[in-house]
């Protein structure tokens, strides 16, 4: 009787495992799924100027008279990006970062969001706009990611 619990159990803990052990593709596909929710809402809530961007526009220190020809050619909303299943440094791990297009876009999302000094009452209305985000995005990422793991599970006949 004991040997056949120890067997039962060594079983049962093998098959718990093997369901919670992922590839990268799998994974991919469930942060994939959150990430797409998330950037969505991180659309919505990222504030948005009146500024018409045809030739591109020096911001802050981002000009010629700095020595940096960078030019603001969007709107920080249009450069929200991730790929499913890449970190932020470009690592195929199954987790999916959501971020702005390059470092230039990084900078002023974060100036937007932490704040600067002496601002606009429209400018303190838009500060920890990511944070909003986060806090909005909880539950429907987790219902995305929940949905996609249940499709990877009923997809893969291992699992």
């Amino acid at each position: 009787m004991a040997n056949d619990m120890g067997e039962f159990l060594d079983g049962w803990f093998s098959a718990i495992e093997k369901s919670l052990t992922f590839s990268a593709e799998d994974k991919a596909k469930i942060t994939g799924a959150g990430a797409e929710v998330f950037r969505q809402v991180l659309h919505d809530r990222t504030p948005r100027s009146n500024e018409i961007y045809k030739r591109g526009r020096s911001a802050g220190h981002a000009n010629a008279k700095h020595g940096n020809s960078h030019r603001k050619t969007k709107h920080l909303q249009d450069t929200i990006t991730y790929k499913a299943g890449y970190t932020a440094d470009k690592t195929h791990t199954g987790d999916t970062d959501v971020g702005f297009e390059g470092k230039y876009y990084d900078f002023l999302a974060k100036i937007v969001n932490n704040g600067q000094h002496q601002m606009s009452e429209k400018r303190y209305a838009n500060m920890h706009f990511l944070d909003k985000a986060q806090q909005e995005a909880k539950k429907a990422v987790k219902e995305a990611e929940l949905k996609a793991y249940k499709e990877v599970m009923n997809h893969d006949g291992n699992k």
